[in-house]
């Protein structure tokens, strides 16, 4: 499928609920949301991702953040230079 440079430019600039956005896409977008902010799925999520992905496919999304989240701690407690042909998000 691939992003197009409105899916990058939302990704750094945009919201969630932006409408270059899928339903399912917000959906999984406020899944990794929920999970980095308080590591959890709540039911109203749960149940709305339940409506549209499998309980497995929900475990994978669960699993992917968990995965990345241990990459991001890694990389910044190793003090990883980014890599040279990596996009850089805009200073805050």
């Amino acid at each position: 499928m691939g992003l197009g440079a409105e899916h990058r430019h939302a990704l750094v600039h945009g919201e969630s609920d932006d409408a270059v956005w899928s339903a399912d896409e917000k959906l999984v977008i406020a899944a990794c949301d929920a999970l980095l902010a308080s590591v959890t799925i709540d039911d109203t999520l749960w149940t709305s991702l339940r409506a549209i992905f499998s309980e497995e496919a929900i475990l994978e999304i669960v699993m992917l953040c968990g995965f990345y989240r241990t990459v991001s701690a890694l990389t910044n407690v190793m003090q990883l230079a980014p890599e040279a042909i990596a996009a850089r998000f805009p200073a805050p």
